[in-house]
């Protein structure tokens, strides 16, 4: 059975083209689709397990993608004549509802549970929140195989988010760096058997000729809202003193970090730094024995913010520290199993539970 929806939401026949080489692969994969600026061509292609299908885009026109390929995927959200472009803003106060989670890895139906739980989405998945403020604090790529689900799921819940006055923020984690620079150590094996049907290394999958690839490149490292900062790993005193802005670092990521060589970006010093384990996306000293709450408070003092809200480091449940200076909100969502997000409701801090209870952080 085929489910065709169009551009706008009318759907209408259009012709099906199965290529590439033949794949030895579980009969139930599915993925996609991905989308390809070729030239004066925008070709939409997807796997499943008849093998590799594609469709041109036209504007105007539908496109037909079977039942079953994305639980997420809706082209009446598809805007392929899009300029995805960094914001200029790093910064957002006044907001009176936030949300916040990391480290999804792939688990797409268990971030659903846990925002449908603390009605962020309703019960068809859609925006629920209002003029309210979700950050996906980075790392929706790698482990798990809804990776594609995911991704198209964040990009709806954006425009969604917008048309309702409120607003989805996703950060660079470190697996999103990694994906985009082709270092493949932790993606599900479902996305080699993509590789394999596309004919194209991974990272060519999310690259700057892609729909996908160029939203992601529009993605920010560090943000702020109200008197909290949001970061995947976190900012070490070193770094900061190097005095780069929110603005900058995201601008240094976008422009001079992803899809670079990395020959480049280590022969560059401020680049080098910005990309080890004491950068944004991979530092973890915040949750390391000595770590103390003098230095807690004099890197926010740095930042002029009251809470830095991080993922990247695992724990069963959202961790406060120094109360609720740094709060760790990886809770290990990855697994598969449970997970919690963090509630910010009038300067009122809170885990929310997978069975959508709120408890308050002290």
């Amino acid at each position: 059975m085929l489910v065709c929806i169009g551009l706008n939401g009318i759907g209408f026949p259009v012709t099906l083209k199965a290529q590439g080489p033949e794949t030895r692969i579980d009969p139930a994969y599915n993925d996609g689709p991905y989308i390809f600026y070729e030239g004066e061509h925008v070709i939409a292609r997807w796997s499943t397990a008849e093998g590799l299908k594609e469709d041109t885009i036209k504007a105007g026109q539908p496109i037909r993608v079977e039942a079953g390929i994305s639980d997420s995927f809706d082209p009446s959200y598809l805007d392929v004549q899009a300029s995805f472009q960094l914001s200029p803003v790093s910064a957002f106060k006044g907001v009176d509802r936030i949300a916040a989670v990391s480290d999804i890895h792939g688990q797409y139906s268990l971030l659903l549970d846990l925002l449908k739980a603390h009605r962020i989405i309703n019960g068809a998945g859609k925006w629920a929140f209002g003029n309210g403020h979700l950050v996906v604090v980075g790392d929706i790529f790698d482990r798990g195989d809804k990776v594609t689900e995911l991704l198209w799921f964040i990009h709806n819940l954006e425009k969604q988010a917008q048309q309702a006055g409120g607003k989805v923020h996703y950060l660079l984690g470190n697996h999103e760096v990694m994906a985009l620079q082709g270092d493949l150590r932790y993606i599900n094996k479902k996305y080699r058997y993509t590789m394999a049907r596309m004919g194209r290394p991974y990272d060519e999958l999310f690259g700057a000729d892609t729909y996908l690839g160029r939203w992601l490149r529009s993605k920010p490292v560090a943000i702020s809202i109200n008197k909290t900062a949001f970061v995947h790993a976190g900012f070490s005193e070193p770094f900061l003193g190097l005095g780069l802005t929110f603005d900058a670092i995201n601008s240094l990521f976008q422009e001079k970090i992803i899809g670079q060589p990395e020959d480049s970006i280590l022969a560059d010093p401020l680049l080098s730094y910005l990309y080890s384990d004491q950068g944004p996306v991979w530092y973890r000293g915040y949750f390391e024995e000595g770590f103390t709450k003098l230095q807690a408070q004099h890197i926010l003092s740095k930042l002029k913010k009251k809470h830095i809200v991080v993922g990247h480091t695992s724990f069963s449940s959202i961790l406060p520290l120094f109360g609720n200076k740094i709060i760790g909100i990886d809770s290990s969502i990855k697994m598969g199993e449970s997970g919690e997000l963090l509630l910010i409701e009038k300067k009122k801090l809170y885990r929310g539970t997978l069975n959508g209870e709120k408890i308050r952080l002290n």
